[in-house]
């Protein structure tokens, strides 16, 4: 997803250091509403198995939940 190019995938480790094997998305705090939008269209990506060729529809239902949790944009 072209649009997630500020998420990294760090290997997770117990708090003893043997490793999981878990793999975590750590996510720097967004700076403007577009990266909040960008952070959240990732996310739904990964939800939803890493889905190629759907970005449109994960970043239009990003930009919505965004919109609509800053009160920018009502419920339809």
């Amino acid at each position: 997803m072209p649009r997630a190019t500020a998420l990294k995938t760090k290997r997770a480790f117990k708090t003893n250091g043997d490793s999981t094997g878990a793999t975590v998305t750590v996510i720097a705090a967004p700076n403007t509403l577009e990266d909040e939008i960008r952070i959240r269209a990732y996310l739904l990506y990964e939800q939803e198995g890493r889905q190629g060729g759907r970005d449109e529809e994960y970043w239009l239902r990003a930009e919505s939940e965004i919109l609509e949790q800053y009160g920018l944009r009502s419920r339809e």
